[in-house]
């Protein structure tokens, strides 16, 4: 019983002695690379292995493997004259030493390589290689490419790259003091209609996207004169009206409770319309003519109304059109 035991304490002592001088014997590396180069993985020295193999097992049997592991999972095993990824990767041996050659490194070749050498059932690890790709940023936009005026916009700018960037705003090529992902703007108003930039930069690049910010906001009307006198003998009247709004909304004219016929003959009434285009919004005038000499029909009122696509009324002016008696 006891030979038992002390057989077991010494075999137990032996395994364990045995793990800690595997684990002592792996190297531990960490490389860093960049995109479009050629680099090598290594040194993995397996000379030691060697003398380890069975007397039954010559050079030619010893086994040099490199695998790849991404986010804890075996991506691939690459086995010596075995290229993989269409040649992009292949091992390189000279005396006893092998390295892992990469042409055209790839973002996604970031990760752990593990080499193991020894026999067909002894495989131990010989490096350990951490590989950190480094790659310029690269940015992806999120946000609403219109919001309503009075609400909070949020713009994120996510940007990826080794190292990683810093993140910069500006408005106009202007910086506005403000870094991070994210940008908020509260209680948003027209004028904060713009082109913002975000800029991305680490030690590999530079990269920027711009956002075109659009800021809806409900019509507003406006009309130069409320009231217009005139005589009977006049003609070629002028009644203007200012309409802001984005989106834009169409004008329509009516005299009384009757949209006016401006394409019906014979032409008594002619709109004319002009765009005022501002770095904010626009504002779109209306100009109502009245071409022919005044009746007694014409002096009325008139409303200047601005109609959303739908043809519903979102807001209106009125102009009175008043006979003037002279003196």
């Amino acid at each position: 019983m006891y030979y038992r035991n002390s057989l077991k304490i010494k075999l137990t002592c032996t395994t364990l002695i045995s793990f800690l001088l595997g684990v002592q014997g792996i190297e531990y590396l960490k490389k860093e690379t960049q995109v479009g180069k050629t680099d090598s993985l290594g040194p993995c020295r397996y000379d030691n292995n060697i003398s380890d193999l069975p007397i039954s097992h010559t050079f030619s049997a010893l086994i040099v493997m490199w695998k790849f592991y991404r986010d804890g999972k075996n991506v691939f095993t690459i086995l010596k004259n075995r290229p993989d990824d269409g040649g992009r990767m292949q091992i390189k041996d000279n005396y006893g030493v092998s390295e892992l050659e990469i042409k055209n490194i790839k973002k996604h070749d970031a990760g752990r390589y593990i080499c193991k050498t020894g026999a067909s059932n002894n495989l131990s690890i010989d490096v350990e290689i951490d590989l950190i790709v480094k790659f310029k940023p690269e940015i992806h936009l999120r946000y609403n490419e219109s919001v309503n005026e009075g609400e909070t916009i949020e713009i994120w700018c996510d940007a990826t790259g080794i190292p990683n960037p810093n993140i910069e705003w500006s408005r106009r090529s202007e910086e506005i003091g403000i870094s991070g992902h994210m940008l908020r703007i509260h209680n948003v108003t027209r004028y904060a209609k713009d082109i913002f930039m975000c800029s991305a930069s680490n030690t590999e690049g530079h990269d920027e996207e711009m956002i075109n910010l659009n800021v809806s906001f409900p019509a507003e009307v406006e009309v130069l004169e409320k009231e217009l006198q005139r005589l009977n003998t006049d003609t070629d009247v002028e009644m203007v009206c200012a309409v802001t709004a984005n989106p834009m909304v169409n004008i329509v004219w009516y005299k009384g409770d009757k949209e006016i016929p401006v394409k019906e003959e014979p032409f008594k009434y002619v709109v004319d319309t002009q765009d005022d285009m501002k770095e904010e919004y626009y504002t779109r005038f209306s100009i109502l003519k009245i071409i022919s000499t005044l009746d007694e029909a014409d002096f009325d009122t008139y409303y200047c109304k601005a109609q959303n696509d739908s043809g519903h009324v979102v807001a209106t002016e009125t102009i009175t059109l008043v006979k003037h008696l002279g003196e």
